[in-house]
């Protein structure tokens, strides 16, 4: 329920074009985020890498759009002025909706979501379950990437590799003795993960189950329908 309504929520965003609309938009991802209990800190984190995206759209709206100039800003137009707040506020409320939702899931209950959405794809002989394990695999193998990666630099300045300084070609020379284990060792975890698999007595294409049930509640389809009219009033604002 949360996927989908992260998805109705940034479909919803973008089609809002007043300020008024935005701001209720805003102040909606405000008491999902104080209802949620997520700590201010963690979600600017989330959003922070995008500020760039921001504010370059922002800018190209500002400078391309046509209309009555700004005399304090060569080249700027009032109109857009007013696209490219209303576009830098949609882009952020998208971001914001999905930090949130991936901050508040699991990974193992995205993947399950995933694995949900793409039943109907089973009709069609596509293979879900094996997507939706791969998603998975990737999700925990992610954490160890960086990690192995991050032990194999702190080993190799040890060793007096000097991996900072110097131009484009040497830096690229530099990152060879760290790539080299990288590889070797994902490799290898990737082998003690089909191990481990063949040994648990994984099969594909055969059926799995799970133990933990989920299923549509009451509340579920209470969110549903409030977050459904109050963006519906949102597009009407």
């Amino acid at each position: 329920m949360k996927i989908f309504l992260m998805g109705m929520g940034i479909g919803v965003v973008f089609q809002i074009r007043t300020c008024w609309g935005l701001f209720l938009f805003i102040l909606s991802c405000c008491i999902a985020t104080m209802a949620s209990s997520i700590a201010l800190r963690r979600l600017a984190q989330g959003i922070r890498p995008f500020l760039w995206l921001f504010v370059f759209t922002a800018l190209l709206h500002l400078f391309m759009t046509p209309g009555d100039p700004l005399a304090y800003l060569p080249c700027a137009t009032r109109e857009g002025f007013r696209h490219g707040l209303i576009v830098g506020l949609q882009l952020t409320c998208a971001i914001w909706i999905s930090t949130l939702m991936t901050l508040t899931t699991s990974p193992l209950d995205m993947v399950w979501a995933l694995e949900w959405y793409l039943r109907p794809l089973k009709y069609f002989k596509i293979p879900v379950e094996e997507i939706a394990l791969l998603v998975m695999l990737a999700i925990r193998f992610i954490p160890l990437l960086f990690e192995e990666t991050d032990r194999i630099v702190k080993a190799q300045k040890a060793r007096g590799i000097d991996i900072e300084s110097g131009g484009i070609i040497r830096k690229v020379k530099a990152l060879l003795p760290i790539l080299i284990p990288l590889l070797q060792g994902m490799l290898r975890r990737a082998d003690d993960l089909a191990v481990a698999l063949m040994l648990r007595g994984y099969m594909p294409g055969q059926p799995r189950t799970t133990y933990k049930i989920v299923s549509i509640r009451r509340h579920d389809l209470i969110t549903l329908i409030v977050c459904a009219v109050i963006w519906i009033i949102m597009l009407k604002a």
